[in-house]
C-alpha cells in the first residue's frame, strides 16, 4: 500500500495547477520552480524506501516536492523561500525515525530560466544513534528471513508501480540518462535531459526493492554471531532451508550446516526422493542428524540406508515405513553403527524377517519403540530375540503379523516389564494365557489393542482390571466372547479409561454402559458399532454418568438396530459431543437429527437414509419393447 500525503507529509504535485500538503508548504501559479518524485514505500519494519525526485529552480529559491504515486509539474512563487526546509522533508528517507537533511541537485542550462530542471536521487541514510543498533539488526534479519522463506530470495526485484517504468539497464550502467519514465505524464520523463553524476547513489537505489531489502540489512545481519544465525535456521523446515540456501554464499553455508538438519521429514517428497538424495543428506548431516522420516519413499534401498548408518551414528528416530525395497541388510547396517537408536518404524516392509529383529537386539540395546506391522515374515523367534536384547522396550506393534503367537507375547512380558503400548491387531492365535501373563508382569501398560483376536474371553478383561489400573486405551473390536462381566470389572478398577473400541462385541448389553458411565469418568471416545443389544436405556445410563456432560466427544452407534430417536434426546446433555455415527440405524429419523443439531450446533452427525421407493408409473402407455429391442 502507498501512504497518502496527509499521513506522510509528502507534497502531491499536480500538473499545471496548485497543491499543498504538509506543514508550512504553499504554492501558487506563476513562474517559479517545479518538482516531483516517485516513491516506493516498503512494508517491513526496519527498512527504508527508495525515492527518485526531480526539481526545477528559479533564481535563488530551491524547493523540492515529492508525491507517492504520480509526478507532474507545478509552479510556485518566489515568496516560499522561507519554507524550503519544511517542504524538503521526505519521510520516505527515514530509517528508524531519522530523516535525511541533504539532497543532491544537478541542473542543466537552457534558453528559458523557467525551464531549468534538475534530477535529485536520495539514497537511504542509516541511523547513527547507537541505542537503535540492536533493533535494526533484529528487524532487518527477521524481515530477510521472512522474504527468503516466502519468496525463495532475500531481494525479489519487481516494479510495484504499474504506471512507471524502471529501466534496469540505465540503473546498472553509468550512463547519464534518466531511468524513470511515466506513461501518464510525459513531462515527468527527463531521459536524455538530466545528468547523473553519482554512481554510488545509483548502486544504492538498485539494491533497494519493494520489500525494503538493502545492503544495509546484509551488513546488520553479518554483525550477528554465527551461533545465533544457526539457532534461527534450526527452526526452519526443509523447504525454507533450501530457499535460504539460495540467497547468498554466506546463507548457503549456514542453511546447509549439519546443525540445522537434526530432524528431517521427507514424507511430502516421497515420490521424488531417491537413493542419491539420502546419501547426500547423510554425508552433510553426519553426527547432527537425530531424526529421519523416509515414510513412503519406495525408491530408497539398502545402499542408501547403509550410507546413512555409516555417517549418522547419533540417529535416534528412524522411520522406514512403506520402504518396500529395504531388506535385512539395512537393519544389519543400522545395528552395527547406530547404537543410540531408540525408535524404528518398519511398518509394511514386507522383506523384513526375524534376522532384522536379531540384528537390532544385538546392536541397539537402547531401543524403546519398534513397529513391524504387516511384516508377514516376522515370527515368535524374532520377537523372542528382540525381547532378550532390548529390555527397555516401551512400545511394540505387530499389527497383521499372523505368525506371532502366545510364546512371543510371553517373551515380551518376561523380558520387557516396562512395556506401555502393545498392538496385536489381527494376531489371531493369541489366547487368554499370554495376555494374562502380560497383564501380571507389565503394570505400566496404558494402551492395548487385541482387535480381531477372536479367541480371547472375559478372563483377559478380568486380568487387565486386576493388574493394569493405568490403562487408558482399550481396543477389542471383533472379540465376540467378551460379555458384561468383563467390562463390569474394567469399569470398577480402570478409572483412567479414555478410549474404548467395542465394535462387534455382540454379547454386551446396556449393563456394560451403566458400569462404564459410573466407573470411567474420563471416557472420551466410545465405539459401539454392531452391538445389536444396545438400546436407548443404555445410552440414557451413559449420558447420566460423570463423563458424558463435559468429556464424551465421539460416539459411534453404527448398525445398532434398537437405537431410536430417544437416544438423540438423551444426548442433548452431552455438551462436548462433537461427532456421532448413526449409519444403518433404521429407527433414527431426520427430525430427531435436526433437533439434536439445534441443541448442539457444532456436532457432526454421520447418518445414511435409504432412498425411498419411487412411485409406480401409472400414466402413459408402457412400450412393449425398449428402444434397443426395437432397433434390433
Amino acid at each position: 500500500m502507498f501512504a497518502s500525503a496527509a499521513e506522510t507529509g509528502v507534497v502531491d504535485v499536480g500538473s499545471g495547477g496548485t497543491s499543498n500538503a504538509g506543514s508550512g508548504g504553499s504554492s501558487s501559479s506563476g513562474g517559479g520552480n517545479a518538482s516531483g518524485s516517485i516513491e516506493l514505500l516498503c512494508p517491513p519494519s526496519g527498512s527504508s524506501s527508495i525515492s527518485a525526485s526531480f526539481s526545477s529552480n528559479s533564481g535563488t529559491s530551491s524547493q523540492t516536492h515529492s508525491t507517492a504515486i504520480s509526478s507532474a509539474t507545478d509552479h510556485s512563487n518566489n515568496n516560499n523561500n522561507s519554507n524550503n526546509g519544511h517542504n524538503n522533508h521526505n519521510p520516505s528517507l527515514q530509517l528508524n525515525g531519522n530523516a535525511s537533511s541533504n539532497t543532491r541537485q544537478h541542473s542543466s542550462a537552457s534558453s528559458n530560466s523557467s525551464s531549468n530542471s534538475s534530477n535529485n536521487i536520495s539514497p537511504p541514510i542509516s541511523n547513527s544513534n547507537n541505542n537503535h543498533s540492536s533493533s535494526n539488526i533484529i528487524s532487518g534479519f527477521c524481515s530477510t528471513i521472512w522474504r527468503s522463506a516466502t519468496f525463495g530470495s532475500a531481494t525479489p526485484v519487481i516494479n510495484p508501480l504499474p504506471g512507471v517504468h524502471i529501466n534496469p539497464k540505465s540503473m546498472e550502467s553509468s550512463s547519464d540518462s534518466c531511468s524513470l519514465s511515466s506513461s501518464i505524464t510525459p513531462e515527468v520523463c527527463l531521459a536524455d535531459q538530466q545528468r547523473i553524476t553519482s554512481t554510488q547513489d545509483q548502486q544504492e537505489d538498485q539494491s533497494q526493492t519493494f520489500l525494503g531489502a538493502t545492503e544495509l540489512d546484509d551488513e546488520l545481519i553479518k554483525q550477528l554471531p554465527k551461533e545465533v544465525l544457526l539457532r534461527v535456521f534450526s527452526y526452519l523446515d526443509v523447504v525454507s532451508l533450501c530457499r535460504c540456501a539460495q540467497v547468498c554464499k554466506y546463507w548457503n553455508v549456514l542453511a546447509l550446516d549439519g546443525s540445522s538438519w537434526q530432524k528431517i521429514n521427507l514424507f511430502d517428497f516421497q515420490r521424488d526422493i531417491e537413493g542419491p538424495v539420502i546419501e547426500n543428506i547423510s554425508q552433510r548431516c553426519r553426527g547432527f542428524l537425530k531424526s529421519l522420516s523416509l515414510r513412503g519413499c519406495q525408491s530408497v534401498g539398502d545402499q542408501s540406508v547403509r550410507t546413512l548408518a555409516n555417517h549418522c551414528h547419533n540417529i535416534e528416530h528412524l522411520d522406514l515405513s512403506e520402504c518396500k525395497k529395504i531388506t535385512d541388510i539395512s537393519t544389519q547396517s543400522i545395528s552395527r553403527y547406530c547404537s543410540k537408536l531408540t525408535a524404528i518404524n518398519l511398518d509394511s516392509c514386507s522383506n523384513i524377517t526375524d534376522n532384522s529383529l536379531k540384528y537390532l537386539s544385538d546392536g541397539c540395546p537402547n531401543l524403546m519403540e519398534i513397529n513391524v506391522s504387516w511384516c508377514h515374515l516376522i515370527s515368535e523367534n524374532g520377537v523372542e530375540a528382540l525381547a532378550r536384547g532390548c529390555v527397555k522396550l516401551r512400545k511394540f506393534s505387530s499389527k497383521g503379523c499372523k505368525q506371532i503367537n502366545d510364546n512371543a507375547i510371553m517373551c515380551l512380558a518376561k523380558y520387557c516389564p516396562d512395556l506401555m503400548v502393545l498392538n496385536l491387531h489381527s494376531c489371531e492365535t493369541i489366547s487368554d494365557s499370554s495376555i494374562r501373563q502380560l497383564a501380571a508382569n507389565c503394570h505400566k501398560l496404558q494402551k492395548l489393542c487385541v482387535s480381531k483376536c477372536a479367541d480371547l474371553t472375559d478372563l483377559t478383561l478380568l486380568s487387565l482390571s486386576q493388574h493394569n489400573h493405568l490403562l487408558n486405551t482399550l481396543e477389542v473390536s471383533g472379540c465376540r466372547n467378551f460379555t458384561d462381566i468383563g467390562f463390569q470389572a474394567l469399569g470398577r478398577n480402570c478409572k483412567y479409561l479414555e478410549r474404548m473400541d467395542l465394535e462387534e462385541c455382540s454379547q454386551i448389553t446396556d449393563l456394560t454402559l451403566a458400569h462404564l458411565a459410573t466407573g470411567c469418568p474420563s471416557l472420551e471416545k466410545l465405539t459401539l458399532s454392531h452391538c445389536e443389544l444396545i438400546t436407548d436405556d443404555g445410552i440414557r445410563h451413559l449420558t447420566t454418568g460423570s463423563c458424558a456432560a463435559e468429556i464424551l466427544s465421539v460416539l459411534e452407534l453404527d448398525n445398532c438396530p434398537l437405537i431410536t430417536d430417544r437416544t438423540l434426546e438423551h444426548l442433548v446433555s452431552c455438551h462436548n459431543l462433537q461427532r456421532i455415527e448413526l449409519f444403518d440405524c433404521q429407527l433414527i429419523t431426520r427430525t430427531a437429527i435436526r433437533k439434536l443439531k439445534n441443541h448442539l450446533p457444532n456436532i457432526k452427525v454421520h447418518a445414511y437414509f435409504a432412498p425411498g421407493t419411487p412411485p409406480a408409473v401409472t400414466s402413459g402407455h408402457r412400450p412393449r419393447y425398449c428402444r434397443c429391442c426395437e432397433i434390433l
